[in-house]
């Protein structure tokens, strides 16, 4: 049986649409995970062929796992992940097990933010920082004469869940705190604010030659931690900015040592100038793969299938469509009742797709982390204007109805 190894998955978004895109390319889908849930949810996963539960994913285990499919009669043809932090370590596995090309060491830069900085100390898209062991003195961090604001983060952060803006040293101090006490062996990263528009980058690298995919310009919700709740569409990026956009890509993923892999960068444009507020091993999660296929008819996670099996990629956009993805929160706390308005919503003006992700009971808040998303509405229209208005206006008939706590 040709199979591909996943480790790990959310259970909607692209880590979830790669295994649906390759059990209908033919693939036993096998799903190494950490969640009880799943097991519990079987029927939810028509398209896994098995699922395997773990209490820990390692990579020692995953070795065992292999083996005992191989003597099971699988023919393991792939093995991915696109869930951090485990996305550099299928990879390694993929190489070593399937003869894949993948660029294993930059993947694995690209999970720890500190790593990334040293890369990158050199390149002209990094702002200034300094990297802190969780045992050095907080005077001695406080200390260090900052200009404020700041931002400070956790080396293994994700999804904005650790990171912080600071106006001041009380502000710092507390963040520190927060951090440290959470990941009390990782470093922390403190560096200068990026203030200016905030764009996402999907990048397909293949035998070297790098692919920008698709440019998403975001919405963001700057309180004490960054959300993004919109996402448009740059179809017709400005000739000049584009071009100084791909040279900033581009040496950003020299620098790394990337050949083969798929990866997406949230670089701002700051007075004239590109900097890089990160990079991450894989395609974005949530609605990206979605918003891709219906601007493009690209599905980006098949391609990096095919990069992992050893395929040439196929990224020529089969159409062009102006396309925004609205990102639905709430402001209150409680226990979900019920929802309503989907229905409605998905039958407005250009609504492509409407995705509402908790159950009933769920515990809901407002945003802390891109976690804390709760739904999304993907629209398209003659115009970015056009697509943004309706989805944003798709969005309002959804409510949710909680039991406050």
């Amino acid at each position: 049986m040709k199979t591909i190894l996943f480790i790990e998955t959310t259970k909607s978004g692209s880590s979830r649409e790669a295994i649906k895109t390759a059990a209908r390319l033919g693939y036993c889908t096998v799903l190494l995970t950490e969640r009880n849930s799943f097991m519990e949810q079987y029927e939810e996963f028509p398209d896994v062929t098995r699922v395997i539960h773990v209490r820990e994913i390692t990579e020692d285990l995953i070795r065992t796992e292999i083996r005992r499919l191989q003597q099971q009669g699988n023919s393991i043809k792939a093995i991915i992940s696109f869930v951090d932090p485990f996305v550099s370590m299928a990879a390694k596995l993929s190489n070593e097990y399937c003869d894949s090309i993948i660029s294993v060491d930059a993947l694995k830069k690209m999970e720890d933010k500190t790593a990334t900085r040293k890369a990158l100390k050199n390149n002209v898209t990094t702002p200034a920082f300094e990297i802190y062991q969780p045992t050095d003195e907080l005077d001695t961090i406080l200390n260090k004469g900052y200009t404020f604001p700041q931002i400070v983060k956790s080396a293994v952060s994700k999804a904005s869940k650790d990171v912080y803006l600071v106006g001041n040293k009380v502000e710092m101090k507390k963040a520190l705190k927060k951090i440290i006490k959470q990941y009390p062996v990782q470093k922390v990263v403190i560096e200068d604010y990026l203030d200016g528009p905030q764009y996402v980058v999907e990048v397909l690298v293949h035998n070297g030659t790098i692919n920008i995919v698709a440019i998403f310009k975001q919405d963001i919700t700057k309180k004490t931690k960054f959300i993004v709740t919109g996402y448009e569409l740059q179809l017709n990026l400005e000739k000049g900015l584009y071009e100084t956009l791909y040279k900033a890509v581009e040496s950003i993923l020299i620098d790394l040592g990337v050949t083969n892999a798929t990866c997406h960068l949230e670089i701002r444009y700051v007075n004239g100038s590109w900097k890089l507020v990160e990079v991450n091993p894989r395609i974005s999660g949530g609605a990206m793969n979605r918003m891709i296929e219906e601007a493009f008819g690209i599905n980006l996670v098949e391609e990096t299938i095919k990069l992992y099996l050893g395929y040439e990629p196929c990224l020529i956009r089969k159409y062009e469509k102006q396309i925004y993805a609205h990102y639905i929160t709430i402001n209150s706390y409680g226990n979900l009742l019920k929802v309503t308005g989907e229905n409605l919503a998905s039958h407005q003006p250009g609504v492509k797709e409407v995705y509402i992700k908790p159950s009933i009971g769920t515990i809901m808040i407002p945003p802390l982390s891109m976690g804390h998303r709760y739904g999304y509405v993907i629209a398209s229209g003659n115009t970015s204007d056009e697509a943004n208005e309706n989805a944003v206006n798709a969005a309002k008939n959804i409510k949710f109805y909680l039991d406050p706590i």
